[in-house]
């Protein structure tokens, strides 16, 4: 009995066309030249420049140190703050002094939108 090696409605021959179309494709498109930016912003992103970290290693080191200091500088600002508070102590209210401002709010409240 004789085999058919091709499937019925998927003929083999147009697999060969397909590539050897896409190997022309490739040939004449050739190695991709560099890219043209449409936009300024677009030239400094497509800019090929040594990164500044391959150039100058301690950089790495400059950015931790300063970043670094910023959070030192925040914790500084931080407890100065939290001592600045604590040191006003008499702006806070007490239980009784919030308990009677909302109930004194609560009842302005009433009265506006109850018209009593």
């Amino acid at each position: 009995m004789k085999v058919n090696r091709t499937r019925h409605g998927h003929p083999q021959h147009g697999i060969a066309g397909a590539c050897i179309a896409l190997a022309a494709a490739a040939w004449l498109l050739g190695p991709a030249g560099q890219a043209r930016a449409q936009s300024a912003g677009m030239a400094n992103l497509l800019k090929r420049h040594p990164s500044a970290q391959a150039s100058d290693p301690a950089n790495g080191q400059r950015e931790a140190r300063a970043r670094a200091e910023r959070h030192r500088a925040e914790q500084r600002e931080t407890d100065r703050r939290r001592a600045e508070d604590r040191e006003r102590g008499g702006s806070r209210l007490s239980p009784d002094e919030r308990r009677r401002l909302r109930k004194s709010l609560y009842d302005f409240g009433r009265e506006m939108y109850d018209g009593s």
